[in-house]
């Protein structure tokens, strides 16, 4: 990737700067009065973010627009902690914490029971002395109204999945939630979804009971919204930006900033303008892109000031493998998979593709998170190796024919298919490029948008296809049971794309989906690891990764919650400098 030189960062702030007040958002106004004042110094502390898109609202219990707000936003995650929590939260390595309940359930103090008939039984403490940021105390009642929204049927909810294995919740007292489950599921200690809320009762149970359907459009969501978390929406201009100030009463103490500032810049090189003019102090992921965040980065360490830069990964990309109707069938021999695997030079891929912050994939776990060491001794793995793969290829029995592209033992010429959508081109040239360059007769087809938009067409692939996906649970380890496999019943729907069959996958995974000792998981992951990557039914390429970057001086910000959440995790510990 060709870099910008300081003379054209230059030219860009000329073009730029010079229009940020005609055409840059302007900062939100904050409302004075009210309880959140700022701390007793001269100089309150404030620290002023640039988001990608407008939230559309600041939980993730509905789908689609609330309030009046765009669906599809990207921002919401980075500002739930910031102003609300949940019973438990992860840190940027997936690791769970407390947050409004006391301690995680264990089976060692009773608090988490594994019945012999498959149900479970968790107990959360709350922590005493949260109030809500209108000085209503919070109470299990409200973790039991957020569970009550996300079972009901004729409301947007966006998932619910989690909320439909608890069968009944008990609230002995307020500060204590007993959750009986219908099946056994291995995080019902580490709650992270928006599914148990908690939401404020006392504000919408009166909504919802008159008139449900008026919940998700209400602007409790957005420009009203009260939660538990230590800043308070203060001020919220749509198309530009909102405010939050640190709420007095917070449980945890008072925050160290006073207030954030967040503006909506869409265009990249308008954040890019902002950022240099110091007109911003920080984005978060997805505001800048990475030639802006490489030039920014680099020009300040010529500097002498390094800034706060974080690269996360946050999908990673495979190429899926046809079993089902596979077109020719000699990908169903593990050799040809591996002899293609060692022919992807993934590390250029990286380099051409991210300027070598990327990190390329071998499993489905990347080395910034935790689970890392439960995979990374069992992994096999396959160096980019031209030579070996041409070997492993002739072992199956391909030849080199009079043109020099391989044919099969019949004489046969060979042609792979290589499918992606329209977002993924560069990854389809860079992979059939490397295949073409060992004698692989590739067709490389991207698809339009009505194709991707076919379920059944989109899994029809002949021979491998590009596949994206969230690093988690249910997309990692979990992602080639063969009942994800997509059929007519399902709609073709299902992440096992390929339809990948395997008696012994499936029972590992079957094994990990209901192991509750963390030995159990770690032995398992390993183990699934290993028996993938041997088979490789996926070929891994990558993880894509965020961008987040902050001016010199800004400290705490340790990158987003893993996974499915946010920057805001850890606002507790964020502060400013000079």
């Amino acid at each position: 990737m060709q870099a910008l030189s300081s003379t054209r960062i230059t030219v860009i702030l000329v073009g730029l700067c010079l229009t940020l007040a005609a055409c840059g958002p302007s900062a939100p106004q904050s409302s004075a009065g009210g309880p959140d004042k700022p701390s007793p110094q001269s100089q309150p502390k404030i620290l002023r973010i640039g988001l990608p898109d407008e939230p559309h609202n600041l939980a993730t219990i509905f789908s689609g627009a609330g309030a009046g707000f765009s669906a599809g936003s990207s921002s919401a995650s980075d500002l739930y902690h910031i102003v609300h929590q949940r019973l438990v939260v992860n840190d940027e390595k997936g690791n769970s914490e407390p947050e409004l309940a006391t301690e995680l359930p264990s089976q060692e103090r009773g608090t988490w029971v594994v019945r012999p008939d498959g149900t479970m039984q968790t107990i959360y403490r709350i922590r005493p002395g949260v109030t809500w940021q209108d000085g209503q105390p919070l109470t299990a009642g409200d973790f039991v109204f957020a569970w009550t929204l996300s079972l009901d049927k004729e409301l947007p909810i966006s998932q619910g999945t989690l909320a439909r294995q608890v069968s009944r919740i008990d609230t002995p007292d307020d500060h204590t939630l007993v959750m009986e489950w219908s099946r056994v599921y291995p995080f019902a200690n580490a709650i992270i979804e928006d599914d148990f809320g908690p939401f404020a009762e006392h504000i919408l149970g009166p909504v919802y009971r008159s008139e449900k359907q008026a919940v998700p459009a209400s602007g409790y969501w957005t420009r009203d919204f009260i939660g538990v978390g230590p800043y308070r929406v203060v001020d919220w201009q749509p198309g530009s930006g909102l405010t939050v100030r640190a709420y007095e009463a917070f449980y945890g103490g008072r925050p160290k900033l006073d207030t954030i500032v967040f503006q909506i810049i869409e265009n990249p090189a308008t954040a890019m303008a902002n950022m240099l003019a110091d007109t911003i102090d920080g984005v978060v992921p997805g505001t800048l892109n990475l030639e802006g965040a490489s030039a920014i980065k680099r020009e300040w360490q010529q500097a002498g000031k390094p800034p706060l830069f974080i690269t996360q990964s946050i999908h990673w990309k495979r190429l899926g493998t046809q079993f089902r109707v596979p077109d020719p069938t000699d990908i169903l021999d593990p050799r040809v998979r591996q002899g293609l695997m060692h022919a992807i030079d993934r590390a250029g891929m990286v380099d051409a593709m991210f300027g070598g912050y990327g990190t390329p994939a071998d499993t489905f776990v990347p080395p910034d998170l935790t689970q890392w060491d439960w995979v990374k001794d069992s992994t096999t793995r396959y160096p980019y190796d031209p030579r070996r793969a041409q070997e492993l290829l002739t072992s199956y029995g391909w030849r080199k024919g009079a043109d020099g592209t391989f044919v099969n033992s019949a004489g046969a010429p060979v042609k792979i298919a290589l499918w992606a959508t329209a977002g993924s081109t560069e990854d389809v040239v860079i992979v059939g490029d490397n295949w073409k360059s060992i004698g692989v007769n590739v067709e490389q087809v991207v698809l339009s948008p009505a194709q991707s938009q076919n379920s059944e067409f989109r899994v029809s692939y002949p021979s491998f296809a590009l596949a994206s996906y969230p690093i988690s649970f249910e997309f990692g380890p979990l992602n080639l049971k063969s009942s994800n496999c997509p059929s007519p019943d399902s709609q073709w729907k299902g992440n096992n794309r390929g339809c990948f069959k395997d008696a012994e996958n499936d029972r590992l995974i079957e094994a990990l989906s209901v192991a509750i000792p963390a030995a159990d998981q770690q032995r398992l992951y390993g183990q699934i690891a290993k028996y993938q990557s041997d088979l490789l039914p996926e070929l891994p390429l990558y993880f894509d990764v965020n961008f987040i970057l902050f001016r010199p001086g800004v400290t705490g910000i340790r990158g987003s919650s893993m996974p499915r959440s946010g920057l805001g995790w850890n606002v507790l510990d964020w502060d400013v400098g000079g």
